[in-house]
Parts: structure tokens; C-alpha cells; sequence
């Protein structure tokens, strides 16, 4: 008797009782009713526990298996209930029939899950002695529960445990041949399972209660050959395949309030071993499985095990989980399996009113599967945010196809107007214009039969559409090597240099298919068409690395991934910002899209590689990814199975890259062999005989199906023997399955021949024979040819029948026949009917549903038809319209054919209702659209509730008025930014045609002014200004629109009489003058320019009387027309003046135009040079000023902002003025804070500095006037007659202190200019090379090297500009050098030795106190003289020797560093080497004794360099010669004609090395000429290559002695006056003491004497002479 299922008719009975479920369990069977169960379900079913837990990667890391378990139910036993679906299915059914009898079932289940297995419980059904017991349990006298007690893993694999697994719940009768069938299947699983199952372990001794068993874990998977037919001893068959593959779940609270609601539930079933492995997984993984596999599954399984985790914890941010496939079906899909399992859990918690109403829903709901398109992937959520930017927390989980993300991700980046010019068309068409994307469907019928024209020999005959259009896709276009491309396309030697392995496809004929692809290229840009590889290459290039930085995914899974380009998974992986979140599932094997060319080793290598490099911002994981396979399939048969594994092992063999290699696929069952029909030869139609008896009302049934090659041979089939089964073709019946295939003429329509098929067939079988491969592969073609056949074969589940009597299918059947995979029936055989199953019309309506959702429309109408369903056949007949429609190349059919889909959408949506509805009034919209039929699409538009759609269309029409009624009383259902869209184009349209629309469009003209300004409709703005008389605000907005002199005149014409007018005048001119002309722009050039703005405006302020203006607009008028006129000198002369008005920025203008080209000054003098230096130090002391810190410029400075072309956008920010000297190098800098903009004009002045100081020293260095004397002219008086010559010609004559002043003076100003530079750098950069350079010039300059250009005795101080400031600044650069000399910043030690005789003499020559010798002393600066030479300093230190030498006169450490660098160093600079003797010649002044004088100073003939200072010391007879050795050596070297190998000679080295010669002549000569001693005069002699004098070294010499002596002075004297005849320079003198004993006359004319009383006297007159 059947029971009323109200819940309101129970509220008498209990229902609010608390204990009701208790109280239940504990009455006797009779007393128990429904409302018991009902009522104890509501009370006592428990939650989930929850988890406090802050930390969301803790919590969404952790194990999933607890968080994926239902609650149990309380009041129940500890054994888990697994409820196969066979027994869910009964269990609803019985409810629905008979509430009473439903609870006595779950009371039965509640006494098994305590273990009560005894008596009427546990009554073991017929089955083998050897087999696993089936058991029955008695619910009522004719109703049974089947169960068996099984042994799974539990959810994280740590233990194996008893369970109760029930089968279903059937009648006496119904206990039949099937659970001994049963019991001997599951057998199979070994013997530890069996005796696992059989272990019952006591838990109330006596009263038949027992406990579940644990065991250890047993990894396994239970694979079978026994086939699930069972055969009745009639002969028929049943197939019991449902007993196998049961999805189990747990009995929980969620599937008992479902059975109460009447819902069915989805809830989490039994996972395999290896899909808990994958849901566990905690790193990114890669799971690879053929179809049926259960990749999908725990792909679902992970995603609610992660929602889950986040539910049970609070204060934690939602994890964004994204879910992407190609396919809108395979989205539809997964969402509804996903919200299914949400919603199914969320029963646990409903309350008995939400329950309630869950069922009257239930049962008032018509239960129908969802029809989508697969065609529309771009429109796959109507309802999902157009920007994937606008996402929210909400809209996660989100399940996606990949076209319609692309789009989002392209509105996103699409409105940056900075991007190129390709890549902004392209995104503007992704965006807007789906109508232009070249699908595979488009290219079939719009490229491919031209490109078929073209190249008729080889693509139409040997390859199809599907394989070029993916060669184009997947490999030209977007492999990895085509995104590393330019244009991101190959270019043509690289496509054909491409690994025939990898891409064999094409192998043979790579020239022709690069050729088509050059056309297609060149036909889809002259159709302003672009295709899926143009999208993501225009999205991944203008994608920045921070532009959805706030909006990625923390877990991203992608489904069928090998249907995408390679390059589309580089833009998903940009969107998961979680390195460890990817989850990447298909099977290259199956390929479904066209376009498609990777495999999953390729894919896991080029993530790493992106991850590697770091592009786009993608964070690199630090844990490798798991690679998981699936290889049981648990939807075909092993005979399926193992017949295309063959096909795979082919593939695999001879081209082992292009698919990739996995474990040996496996079938969970076994089951038939296909069967190979042989076909009569006889016959004028191939199997003529068979498809004969589907005649009259006979067919194939719903899940049967006919594959062929093409369309052709479908419809010759049809038209021959009529409508007698589901056709489809191998492309189209890709992603279908059927039970039974008819795969027909495979072979006798395939691209290769008898002999390619013969060919791979005898390689496999010599290889398998051999265990060794060929080294050649076989023609490509095969590869491909496989591929197809392998797809043909997994479309069958239980049945296949090849179908073929070519000559071209031998080879293959025969080994298939070989391998005892197939069994053949020859001619006579086959008899149709046994083939044919009659289907009723629910098998129809499934398969019509399943058709529909694959896209094949025509074969969907036939199956609705025979599943009467007239409506469904209305739908599919509108969307095939649709497909035709876009298939169509003639545009007179085409818009037919979208007008009669249109129509049919129409009268769906009619007779439908919802959101059916308004889906069905879309896609009527959409087609009106795609014919122009404006008016009626946004009619439907509007009624499917789409008004963006038809506000798009009122756009394209015109109807303006229509939008604004739209935007007025539905402006919350149009997107913001398109909305905002609208409505600017609304008020143009209003505006321009001074139109009033229906409703006003701003509440107050100042709202009105202020968006027409902020959208930049300057003319409509003008026209509002000027309507409301407010000119002046014109004159504004024509500034703005770059119109000054129309501003300028609508001010003169409007003035009245306004004494501001003639100001606003000139401040237009000159913000448009300085707009136009700012810091190092071409001014003159635009003012010249009569085109040019500025070039007007100036000419405007011609009348206008500057002594009106404020003197800061006077000197700017002043300045630009000078600039104007050329008038340079006034220029400077003006920024002088700003520079005295403190007008900083304005006095740097006027120099940088002055100094915009330097002068040319190589043959200058160096008095002009100075004039320059002195002007140019001006300039750049002006720019270092500006980037000093003390008065650097700032943005804030009004002047400042005008000079540098930088604007105010904000009160904070400021933009810079495109192409302006800020802005040249800084693509980046609108909207910038006052410290990024004084940071970036302190950084660009900072270059110009340092460019102008550059430029000037350049210009420097090559000067003649400053560079030294030329040696062969000083010698000669002439020029040398064959070397170009860039040394200084000057006459004997010029060479004078004058001269020799002013070049110092020069280097010193250069120095400081140089400094200026070094400054501003702040020790950002490394100076101190340039330093040394500058430095090694001025020791050049002053220690010449040809004596007779002066020394440092005759320079002038007076004569050098600002003479403390440079010699300081020169003090301070020798410092730091010394302080960054060493040996290990030197290339080499005689370097370093000959930059610190320069720079010490250098800073002894400019005054001042440096502990120079405390650098020396430093580790890295010591040099020590080695073994060979022995020291007397005790400091082993050369460097020191020679510092102490130079700066304490100390000539015996000088001696011994001189004898170093002569016998040890190489490369030396002669010049130096040459100064740094006579610097210690000159120590020996006070120990010559000429005059034999009680002043030891009398009677010498010195250079008055000498004794500048001559407080020198007294200096040992021993140390002189010394001296006098090393100069020898020296002399010699000289002559010797092998000078080279000690010092480094410049070009004309032998005029430099005469100079040396006649300058050490010199100083010998003048060290004869006062030395006293005959030994000494000797030795002088003999080095000087004199008749040496004929005496003993002794201490007294004898009268002779004397008289040779004189003589010899005599001698060195007239030598002397010889070498300085001529010369302008007197540099020697004769000192004369006061009192002397003897009368001392002049010496000669040209050497004057000098008087002295005291050494003091000697200072002070040397000085006066300076």
C-alpha cells in the first residue's frame, strides 16, 4: 500500500520529536513508519567538523581525503554502507513507491552497518565453492537487499577495511544467474582478497555481531578478461557490465535527506588507487589517460575537495579555482557534476521546511539534460563578466571555455593605445568581432577549397582540411618555437628545418604546405580575418607583467589540453599565480580540435622553460610536477582495447615524437573481438547485401552508429539505401561513443596506398620478430592514417565491425588476425539483423542529446524524431540553419539561411520558457545581426534580455533615441564601460547635430562642460561656450585644442575692454612658445617653421608693447626672438641676466641653445680656448647647479615646469609633453609624483651633463694649441717632410712664460669643467680613468717634455683664472686617484710607478700638504724592489721611495727607485723617466760647491726650477755617482738605438728620443759645469762621451787637475749656450752670494745673475719673478 509522501500529513505522527530516528531504530518492524525516518533523519544525522585555521595554504594543502568524506550517520553501526548506483537507483524508485517499505530497507542497512550478520542477514546466494559470497538480506518476505562484504582502501591509502557493499534490492525472483556470475568475477581479484572478505572478526562472542577487519594496504587494480556477457541457455545475452563499473557511495546524511527531498544525488564515490594519488597530489601534476579513464573525475574531485577545505575554515580569502576547456558541452558537463556534488553535500545540512520545498520543486520540475551548443564556445556564459578583470570571488569555482577567457583577458588590454598597430587590430577584432575569427568550420569552407585550386596535386589528394589547418595552427603558428619568432610565426627554412620526428606529417611536402600557408595568410588578411593562433600571440605580446596581477587563479585545471595551442596554455599559466595549483589533463592520441599539434612532453617542457626565464612575471614552481597515467579504461572492452593498442603501438614504434608513449592501455573487463565483415566482390555497392536488409522500417539503433571517411560517402549511402542509422564521419564522431561501430571502408578510402599499408605492416611484424626498428620511418602519411584509425576503433564500447573489402585493408587485417585480435566473417555470413537492436524511445531521445552536444545537428534531428520529440527537433533544426548559415560562401544563400535559423530561434524561444527562452531570443538576435537586420536583432535582443546587444545594434542603425531609453530605464543591465561607451556616442550624436534627445542626458550645464571637456569634445564644447557667451573659456578650450592664435583673436575680439586681456595674450603666446619650444627641442628650427604655432604667436606679440609686461615675459619675448634671428651672443647674454634674476631654469635654456653645437677649435689658439672654457664652465656649471643637491631644480618651480615641457595632471602628479627631453627615453612616465619627476629631470640632466662635458673634452683633446711642441720642429726649425704630423708648430721665439702660462691655465679650467661632471655623478659612476687621463695632460703640460717650453718656475699664477679654485679641485682629484691607485687597479706595476712620480710632482708643483706617502703604504699599494736589487730605505716599497724622493728631497731612496724602474721597467714613459733624474739632480745643488765658496750655493749656473725651493739637502759624494750610473745607462739606452724595449714611444719616436738625449745632455752638462769634483767631472765626461780629464778619484786634486777642470766647465758651458740659442725661454741663472770673497761677474748675456744674502733671499726673488 502506498504511502502519501507529504511531510505535512506526519506532523501528528512525531515529527518534531527530538529522538524520532532512535526512537524508530528501536521499534519493531511493524511500528516503524515514515515520519520516523524522516523525522530521526532531520534529528540525529551529524556535520562535518570544523576547522580553525588561519592559514589558507595549511588548509587547502592539507590531505583532501577527510575533507571529501560524508559525515556519518549517527545512530549507525562503525560499517561504512557503500551504496552502488544500482542500489541508489532501487532505493529512490522504492520510495517514490512505497515510503514503508523504503524504511524497512535502511532499517535493514542500519542492522548491517552494526554488523548483525546472522540469520535472515547474512544468507549466502548460489554461487562457485571458490568464489567471493554474495549475500542476501530479508527485508520483507519477497524483498532483498544483496550486498557483499568487500575490502577497499581507505580515502588516503594508509589501511585496507571491510565495508558493505550493496548491489540493489530485488524480489525472491529476481535473485537469478547473476551473482553467481558475479561471485566468480570478482574471484578473479586473487586469493588475499578472497580470504580478506571472508575474515570475520567477532565482536559480541554469541550474538552473530561482528566487527569490520583492518588489513595492510593492497595496491591494486582489478583488470579482467572475462567478458560481461552472460548468455541465457536460449541463446540470448545480457550484458552485465553495470556490475563492474557501480560508482559507489558512502551512506550519509546528504544521500538520506536526498532520498527525503526525492533528489537525486551526486555525491563522492569510490576512487580508484590512482585517482586518489592525483587528487592527493599537492604539486602541479600532468595527468595523461585515454578516454574513459577518469581524468575528469579526479580533476572534479580535487576542485570540491579544495572548496570544501575553504568552507569549513573562517577568515580566509575564497581560492579562485578555474576550470578550462575547449569545449562549451565538456564545460557544461563538468560544472553540473561539480554544482551537483556542492549541492548534493549541502542536503546534510537542510533543515525539514527547506527540504520540504526542495521536493515540491523536485517534483514539479520537468527533468530535462541541457542543450548546449557546442559551436558557440565564445558565448558559453551569457552571464559572466565581459572584462576578465571584473571577476569576483563570486564567480569561483568557474567553469570556462578557453575562447570566451581569451576574450575577457583581450577586453582587459584591449583599450592600451600604446600598443601596436597589429596587435590593437587584432584585439579589437577578438573583442568585438567574432564574425571575423577563422574557425576550423570557416576555413573548411571559405579557404580550403581555394588553397585546394592552388595546390590541387598534392594537399587536395594526399591531406585534408582538418591536418593543414592544424599544421598551420598547431606547429607554423603556435608551437614554441613560432611564439620565439618574429610575428610569431616560422619562417619558411625554419618550418622545414623542423625534426621529422617530431612534426612528420608534412615531412615530404613541407615547401608546398609553407606555400598554402603563405596564401592563407595573405586571403585571411585581405578578409581582415584572424585565427586562434593570432589571438593568443596579440594577447601574450601586449600582455604586461602586472596587468592582472590582482585577478589571477590560485588553481587553475585545464581539461583535454591537448586541444589547445601550445602557446594558449603559456596564457593560462600566466593567470594561476599559484606555481604549485596546475592541473594539465588530456590524451594527444585524441585530439579533438583542429589546430591541436603537441604533445604532453613538449607541453611539461615549455612550462618549465617559461618558468625558467621568468616571462611575464610567471613564478617559478621549486617542486617538480607529478606525471600521472591512466591506462585502464573503464568504458570499452578488452577487445576493444587491445585492437587499437595495436594501432597505438604502430604509432609509437615508427614515430615515437609525435604522440606520447604510455604504459600499455587496459580494458577493466574483457569482452568480443571486433568483427572484420568481408564484403562480396560481386556486389555494385560495397556490402550492398548488408545495408539491404536495414531497408522498410528496419535500422541501426540509437547507440549504434556508421563511421565513414567523408560526407560524400554518407550520402551515397543515404540516398542508395535511405535513412538507416547515425553517420558520421571520423571528424565528426571525435569526443562520441557509441555501443556498437560500424567502421566502413576505412581503408579503401585512405590517403595511403596498398603498398605504405603492406610496408609498416611487414616492418612491425620483422621488429617484433627482431626486437629492432628500421632507421627509416615510414611516409607520413600513415601517421596520420593511424591517428584516424585509432579514433574509429575507441568509439565502440562493446561492439566493432570493420567493415571493409579493399585491397588497401589486407595488410592490417591480416595482422590484427596475426595478433588474434579480430574475428573475420566472410561473404554470407553477416546477417544484418542479428546486428540491428531495437531502442526505445528514451535510448533516442539520450542519443539525440548526445549528438546534439557534439554539434552534429542533422543526426540529432533524426534521433529526436524517432524519440518523439518535436521540440527538441525544432532546436536542433534552427542551430543546424545556424551551421549551414556560416558554412555558406554565397552571400545571397547565406543571408537566406541566417534568416530562416533566425526565424526558427524565434519560434523555439516562443514555446519555450525561463532562461531556455531568452537563450533561444539571443541566438535569433545573433543572426539578424550577422545579415544587418538591425531592427529585428535588437527587438530579440531586448526580449532575451541582452541590452548591450541591442544597444549595439540601435548603434549601427543610428537610433539613438532608442539607446537612450535603454540607457535611462535598463542602464543596470549594460556593462559599465560599455555603457559609459554609449553614452559618449549619445551625446556626440546630440551635440553635433544640435539634436534634443528623448530624456536630457545631464542634469545642469556645468556637468554638461565637464564631461565634454573631460572627452575631449573640444568643438562641442566650443559651440556650448560660445552659445552661452563666455569667450574667454573659448579662448581656453582653443588653447587646448592647439589653436593659440585663434585664442589670441577671440580675446582681442571679445576684450571689452578687460585689463587683463593683454596679459592672458602674452601668457597664451608663451605657454604655446614653451609647449612648442621646450629644453632642447630645435627652437630655432620652429621658429622659423611658418607653419609652426610658435612661429604665429611670436609674430602676434609684434605689436604688443613689452614695457608693460613683467620683466620675466619681457626677457622670455626678448629670448625667443633672438633665438629667432640667430642673434646668439644676445642669447647668452640673456641668460645671463635670468642667471642674475635668479631665474634659473630660464638661464640653463638660454646656454644649452648657445651651447646646442659646439664650436670647432682644433686650430684655435689656447687664448681663444680659454675665452670658450670660460663661457662653457658657465653652461655647465649651471646644469651641475641644477642636479646639485644644495639648489637642484623641482618640479614644483612654475619655470621649472615651463622650460622642461612638464605638466600638471593632478595635484600630486604631474605628465611629461610627448617628445620633449624628458620624455624621449621614457615610454612610461605619464602620471608621475613630484620625486619620480625631480628624480627623472635630475637623472636626463644628469646625461646632458655628462654629454656636453664629453663632447667639449673631445674637442679638447684634439686641439693643436694645447698639445706639446713638436720634437722634430724644435729640432730642425722645420716640419718633418713625410709623417702627418698633431703636435704645436710654434717659432723659437713665441715659446715664452706667457705661452707656457696660458696652456696650464687651460688643463687647470679643463679640469674643473670635468670636475663639474664628476661631482654631479655623486659616485654613480667610475671617473677616476678619465681622472688620470686629465691629470697625466696636466703634468704634460707642466713638466714638459721638450725643456725649452718653460717648466714650473716660469708660470705665471696670475695668469690663471681663479687659480685657488682650480689647484684645489687638481689637489683633490690627486688625492682620490692615490686613493684608487694600487697594483691591483693597474694593468701593470710600471704604470702604477709612473702615475706616482706624475702625480706627486704634480701636487708638489701646486702647493699643499697630502700625506702621499700613507696611500703608498697601503697593502695593494706596495711594490717591492725583489731580490735582485738591494735597499739602504729599509721600507721595501718603491712607490714610497719615490713619493719620499719627490716630496722630502730624499735623493738616495730616489736613486735607488730610478735604478729600479731602468733596470726593471718596461713600457716606461721617457718623458717622466727624464724628469724624475732631473728632480734628483736637483737635490744635489747644495753639494756641488762650484766656487769652492763658504755658501755652497755661490757660482752656481742652475735652471731656476732648481732651486725654487733650495733649502736641499746635503747629499753624499757616493750617491751622486750613483746618479751618475744610472744616467749612463740611461745615455746609452739613448743612443743605442734599443730604447723601445724599456719605454713606450708615441709615432716619430726618434725626434722624441733626440729630445731625451739633448734634455739629459743638458743636465749632465749643467751638473759638470758646477760640480767641483774631478772624479765626478770624470765620470759626467765619460757618459758624455767627452775626453775625460786624466786624474785619480781623489780627494786632492793637483793644479792641472784644476786648470782641465775649468776647462772642461768652460766646455759644458758653451754646450749649454749652444742647446738654448734661439729660445725665448731663460731658464738658467747664476746665484751670486753677496759677500763673497771673490768678484764674480755675469757669465754670459743669457744667463742672468741673481744676488742672494740668504736662502730666504733666493725664495723671495724667485717668487717676485713669477
Amino acid at each position: 500500500m502506498a504511502v502519501s509522501l507529504d511531510l505535512d500529513a506526519f506532523s501528528d505522527l512525531g515529527l518534531q520529536a527530538k529522538d524520532g530516528l532512535h526512537d524508530a531504530f528501536e521499534r519493531s518492524d511493524d511500528e516503524l513508519t515514515v515520519s520516523d525516518i524522516e523525522d530521526a533523519n532531520n534529528s540525529y544525522f551529524g556535520g562535518g567538523e570544523a576547522r580553525d585555521n588561519d592559514d589558507q595554504a595549511d588548509v587547502l594543502q592539507a590531505p583532501l581525503d577527510p575533507i571529501l568524506a560524508t559525515s556519518d550517520i549517527d545512530r549507525f553501526g562503525e560499517w561504512t554502507i557503500l551504496m552502488a548506483s544500482s542500489a541508489t537507483k532501487d532505493l529512490f524508485q522504492l520510495r517514490r513507491r512505497d515510503a514503508k517499505m523504503a524504511t524497512c530497507v535502511l532499517k535493514k542497512i542500519r542492522q548491517l552497518s552494526k554488523g548483525e550478520f546472522s540469520g535472515n542477514n547474512y544468507r549466502a546466494l548460489r554461487g562457485p565453492s571458490h568464489g567471493i559470497p554474495i549475500y542476501q538480506a530479508e527485508v520483507l518476505s519477497n524483498l532483498r537487499l544483496v550486498y557483499q562484504i568487500d575490502c577497499v582502501l581507505d580515502n588516503g591509502g594508509q589501511v585496507e577495511h571491510q565495508v558493505v557493499k550493496i548491489y540493489g534490492i530485488y524480489s525472491h525472483k529476481q535473485l537469478d544467474h547473476i551473482w553467481p556470475w558475479l561471485s566468480k568475477l570478482l574471484s578473479q581479484r586473487g586469493g588475499v582478497y578472497r580470504q580478506r572478505c571472508l575474515v570475520r572478526e567477532c565482536a559480541e562472542p554469541g550474538r552473530g555481531v561482528y566487527r569490520p577487519a583492518m588489513f595492510p594496504p593492497r595496491m591494486e587494480e582489478f583488470i579482467t578478461e572475462q567478458s560481461p556477457t552472460f548468455v541465457h541457455d536460449d541463446g540470448s545475452s545480457e550484458d552485465l557490465s553495470w556490475l563492474i563499473s557501480n560508482k559507489c557511495v558512502k551512506l550519509s546524511k546528504a544521500y538520506l535527506n536526498g532520498l527525503i527531498a526525492e533528489r537525486e544525488v551526486e555525491l563522492p564515490f569510490q576512487l580508484t588507487t590512482e585517482e586518489w594519488k592525483i587528487v592527493q597530489c599537492p604539486t602541479s601534476c600532468y595527468v595523461i589517460g585515454r578516454s574513459g579513464t577518469g581524468k575528469t573525475t579526479a580533476m572534479v574531485f580535487k576542485m570540491l575537495g579544495i572548496q570544501r577545505a575553504w568552507e569549513q575554515v573562517s577568515g580566509i580569502r575564497k581560492p579562485r579555482q578555474l576550470f578550462v576547456t575547449r569545449f562549451p558541452v565538456l564545460a557544461a558537463k563538468v560544472e553540473d557534476f561539480f554544482a551537483g556534488l556542492v549541492e548534493s553535500l549541502a542536503l546534510a545540512g537542510r533543515t525539514e521546511d527547506e527540504l520540504r520545498i526542495l521536493r515540491s520543486q523536485t517534483q514539479s520540475a520537468e527533468q530535462q539534460p541541457r542543450m548546449v551548443d557546442p559551436l558557440d564556445a565564445l558565448n558559453y556564459r551569457s552571464r559572466t563578466p565581459q572584462k576578465y578583470s571584473m571577476l569576483s570571488d563570486q564567480d569561483f569555482p568557474l567553469f570556462i571555455t578557453f575562447d570566451q577567457l581569451a576574450r575577457m583577458v583581450a577586453a582587459d588590454i584591449q583599450a592600451d593605445d600604446s600598443r601596436e598597430h597589429d596587435l590593437k587590430f587584432i584585439l579589437d577584432k577578438v573583442v568585438n568581432d567574432e564574425s571575423s575569427f577563422v574557425t576550423y568550420e570557416l576555413f573548411k569552407t571559405r579557404y580550403w577549397p581555394r588553397l585546394c585550386d592552388t595546390y590541387r596535386s598534392s594537399l587536395a589528394r594526399t591531406f585534408g582540411p582538418w591536418l593543414v589547418f592544424s599544421e598551420f595552427m598547431g606547429v607554423i603558428k603556435g608551437s614554441e618555437t613560432a611564439f620565439y619568432s618574429p610575428n610569431g610565426i616560422l619562417d619558411r627554412q625554419t618550418y622545414l628545418n623542423l625534426s621529422t620526428r617530431a612534426y612528420p606529417v608534412f615531412a615530404e611536402d613541407r615547401h608546398s604546405l609553407y606555400s598554402a600557408f603563405e596564401l592563407y595568410s595573405k586571403l585571411k588578411c585581405k578578409r581582415y580575418g584572424y585565427d586562434m593562433a593570432d589571438r593568443t600571440y596579440a594577447i601574450l605580446k601586449a600582455l604586461s607583467p602586472n596587468a592582472l596581477k590582482e585577478q589571477l587563479v590560485d588553481y587553475l585545471y585545464v581539461d583535454e589540453v591537448q586541444d589547445n595551442l601550445i602557446i594558449d596554455t603559456m596564457l593560462l599559466r600566466i593567470l594561476c599565480r599559484n606555481a604549485d595549483g596546475l592541473f594539465w589533463a588530456g590524451d594527444t592520441a585524441q585530439t579533438i580540435s583542429a589546430g591541436s599539434s603537441f604533445r604532453f612532453a613538449d607541453l611539461k617542457a615549455f612550462i618549465h622553460r617559461a618558468e625558467e626565464i621568468g616571462s611575464v612575471a610567471i613564478r617559478k614552481s621549486y617542486t617538480k610536477p607529478e606525471v600521472f597515467q591512466l591506462p585502464v579504461n573503464y568504458r570499452s572492452h578488452s577487445g576493444i582495447v587491445n585492437c587499437a593498442q595495436l594501432v597505438m603501438r604502430l604509432i609509437t614504434d615508427f614515430w615515437p615524437d609525435s604522440i606520447d608513449t604510455l604504459q600499455t592501455e587496459r580494458a577493466m573487463l574483457g569482452g568480443a573481438k571486433p568483427t572484420f565483415l568481408m564484403g562480396s566482390y560481386n556486389e555494385s555497392f560495397p556490402y550492398e547485401t548488408f545495408f539491404s536488409g536495414l531497408r522498410g522500417n528496419r535500422e541501426l539503433g540509437a547507440e549504434q552508429c556508421i563511421i565513414v571517411r567523408d560526407s560524400a560517402v554518407r550520402q551515397q549511402i543515404r540516398e542508395r539505401f535511405g535513412d538507416i542509422a547515425v553517420i558520421l564521419t571520423l571528424q565528426e564522431c571525435k569526443g562520441l561513443e557509441f555501443d556498437d561501430v560500424f567502421l566502413y571502408n576505412f581503408f579503401e578510402h585512405s590517403a595511403a596506398t596498398f603498398l605504405q599499408w603492406r610496408n609498416i605492416s611487414m616492418a612491425y611484424s620483422n621488429q617484433v620478430t627482431t626486437s629492432s626498428c628500421g632507421a627509416r620511418s615510414p611516409p607520413s602519411v600513415l601517421c596520420s592514417e593511424l591517428k584516424n584509425l585509432y579514433v574509429g576503433i575507441t568509439r565502440a564500447r562493446k561492439r566493432l565491425y570493420i567493415m571493409d573489402n579493399s585491397r588497401e585493408s589486407e595488410p592490417t587485417r591480416e595482422l590484427w588476425s596475426k595478433q588474434d585480435l579480430i574475428d573475420i566473417k566472410l561473404p554470407g555470413k553477416a546477417d544484418v539483423c542479428q546486428y540491428t537492436e531495437k531502442s526505445t524511445q528514451e535510448e533516442w531521445a539520450a542519443s539525440g542529446y548526445k549528438l546534439f552536444n557534439a554539434g552534429q545537428f542533422q543526426e540529432a534531428i533524426r534521433c529526436f524524431t524517432r524519440a518523439n520529440l518535436p521540440r527538441q527537433v525544432r532546436i536542433a533544426r534552427a542551430c543546424r540553419l545556424r551551421h549551414v548559415a556560416t558554412s555558406t560562401v554565397k552571400k545571397s544563400e547565406r543571408r537566406k539561411t541566417f534568416h530562416a535559423a533566425a526565424e526558427a530561434f524565434v519560434q523555439c524561444g516562443n514555446e519555450a520558457s525561463g532562461t531556455q527562452k531568452t537563450s533561444f531570443y539571443g541566438d535569433a538576435a545573433k543572426c539578424f545581426a550577422l545579415v544587418d537586420n538591425v531592427l529585428r536583432a535588437a527587438l530579440f535582443y531586448k526580449k532575451a534580455d541582452d541590452f548591450n546587444g541591442a544597444a549595439g545594434q540601435y548603434r549601427k542603425a543610428n537610433c539613438f533615441d532608442e539607446i537612450v531609453l535603454i540607457l535611462k530605464c535598463h542602464a543596470d543591465k549594460i556593462a559599465e564601460t560599455y555603457k559609459d561607451e554609449l553614452f559618449h556616442e549619445c551625446v556626440v550624436h546630440y551635440s553635433r547635430n544640435h539634436l534634443r534627445p528623448p530624456f536630457p542626458l545631464f542634469s545642469s550645464t556645468g556637468d554638461e562642460l565637464n564631461y565634454l571637456k573631460g572627452k575631449g569634445l573640444y568643438k562641442e564644447t566650443i559651440d556650448l561656450l560660445e552659445s552661452l557667451g563666455r569667450f574667454f573659456e573659448v579662448a581656453e578650450v582653443q588653447c587646448i585644442l592647439g589653436q593659440p592664435c585663434d585664442a589670441i583673436r577671440t580675446i582681442f575680439e571679445h576684450q571689452d575692454n578687460r585689463p587683463d586681456a593683454m596679459q592672458r595674450v602674452v601668457n597664451i603666446a608663451l605657454d604655446t612658445l614653451w609647449q612648442e619650444c621646450s629644453f632642447d627641442m630645435p627652437v630655432q628650427d620652429i621658429l622659423r617653421n611658418r607653419e609652426s604655432n610658435a612661429h604665429k604667436v611670436l609674430n602676434c606679440l609684434k605689436d604688443i608693447p613689452l614695457n608693460r609686461l613683467p620683466i620675466s615675459d619681457i626677457g622670455q619675448v626678448r629670448f625667443f626672438r633672438a633665438v629667432q634671428r640667430s642673434s646668439f651672443s644676445e642669447v647668452y647674454r640673456l641668460g645671463e641676466e635670468f642667471a642674475g634674476r635668479g631665474e634659473e631654469a630660464m638661464a640653463l635654456m638660454a646656454f644649452n641653445i648657445f651651447y646646442s653645437r659646439l664650436p670647432t677649435l682644433n686650430s684655435a689658439s689656447a687664448s681663444v680656448f680659454d675665452n670658450f672654457l670660460k663661457r662653457f664652465e658657465r653652461y655647465i656649471h649651471s646644469l651641475a647647479s641644477a642636479v646639485s643637491n644644495e639648489k637642484p631644480f623641482r618640479v614644483t618651480d612654475s619655470q621649472v615646469r615651463k622650460v622642461f615641457g612638464i605638466m600638471s595632471s593632478s595635484e600630486y602628479h604631474y605628465s611629461v609633453t610627448p617628445g620633449t627631453f624628458l620624455h624621449r627615453k621614457f615610454d612610461q612616465n605619464r602620471q608621475l609624483s613630484a620625486v619620480d619627476i625631480n628624480l627623472l629631470l635630475k637623472t636626463q640632466l644628469k646625461a646632458r651633463l655628462r654629454k656636453k662635458v664629453l663632447e667639449e673634452d673631445k674637442i679638447f683633446c684634439a686641439s693643436q694649441a694645447l698639445s706639446m711642441q713638436c720634437p722634430y720642429f724644435v729640432l730642425h726649425g722645420r716640419h718633418h717632410h713625410t709623417a702627418q704630423c698633431n703636435y704645436q708648430h710654434l717659432q723659437k721665439t713665441s715659446l715664452n712664460a706667457a705661452s707656457y702660462s696660458m696652456k696650464v691655465n687651460v688643463h687647470l679650467q679643463q679640469i674643473r669643467i670635468l670636475d663639474l661632471m664628476v661631482s654631479a655623478a655623486e659616485g654613480s659612476e667610475n671617473y677616476h680613468t678619465s681622472m688620470i687621463a686629465a691629470l697625466n695632460l696636466l703634468y704634460a703640460v707642466i713638466y714638459c717634455p721638450i725643456y725649452v717650453e718653460g717648466s714650473i718656475a716660469d708660470l705665471r699664477w696670475n695668469a690663471i683664472h681663479n687659480a685657488a679654485g682650480c689647484t684645489s679641485v687638481a689637489r683633490r682629484w690627486i688625492q682620490k686617484v692615490f686613493e684608487y691607485l694600487g697594483t691591483g687597479n693597474s694593468t701593470n706595476h710600471i704604470d702604477y710607478l709612473m702615475n706616482i712620480i706624475r702625480f706627486t710632482c704634480l701636487y708638489t708643483a701646486l702647493g699643499g700638504e697630502c700625506p702621499l706617502q700613507e696611500y703608498v703604504s697601503r697593502e695593494n699599494c706596495r711594490l717591492s724592489y725583489g731580490e735582485q736589487l738591494l735597499t739602504e730605505s729599509g721600507d721595501d716599497n718603491v712607490s714610497a721611495d719615490i713619493i719620499v724622493s719627490l716630496t722630502q728631497m730624499n735623493s738616495t731612496r730616489g736613486v735607488q727607485a730610478l735604478r729600479f724602474l731602468l733596470r726593471l721597467g718596461v713600457g716606461m714613459d721617457l718623458s717622466v723617466v727624464c724628469n724624475f733624474a732631473e728632480e734628483i739632480c736637483s737635490t744635489f745643488v747644495l753639494s756641488l760647491h762650484p766656487s769652492g765658496d763658504l755658501s755652497p750655493l755661490h757660482g752656481l749656473v742652475v735652471p731656476r726650477r732648481w732651486i725654487m725651493n733650495p733649502n736641499k739637502p746635503v747629499v753624499s759624494r757616493d750617491i751622486i755617482q750613483r746618479f751618475l750610473h744610472c744616467t749612463r745607462y740611461l745615455m746609452n739606452l739613448l743612443r743605442s738605438g734599443k730604447i723601445h724595449r724599456k719605454f713606450a714611444l708615441p709615432p716619430n719616436e726618434e725626434s722624441l728620443v733626440d729630445v731625451a738625449l739633448v734634455r739629459m745632455s743638458r743636465i749632465l752638462c749643467i751638473l759638470g759645469y758646477n760640480v767641483c769634483d774631478p772624479g765626478l767631472s770624470k765620470m759626467i765626461a765619460e757618459t758624455l762621451l767627452l775626453p775625460p780629464l786624466e786624474v785619480e778619484d781623489t780627494g786632492n786634486p793637483s793644479p792641472q787637475t784644476l786648470r782641465q777642470l775649468a776647462s772642461q766647465r768652460l766646455q759644458y758651458l758653451e754646450t749649454i749656450l749652444a742647446l738654448d740659442n734661439g729660445f725665448a725661454m731663460k731658464d738658467l741663472i747664476h746665484l751670486v752670494h753677496k759677500n763673497s770673497r771673490h768678484n764674480t761677474g755675469p757669465i754670459s748675456a743669457r744667463i742672468p745673475q741673481l744676488f742672494f744674502k740668504g736662502v730666504e733671499d733666493i725664495s723671495r726673488q724667485m717668487n717676485r719673478t713669477r
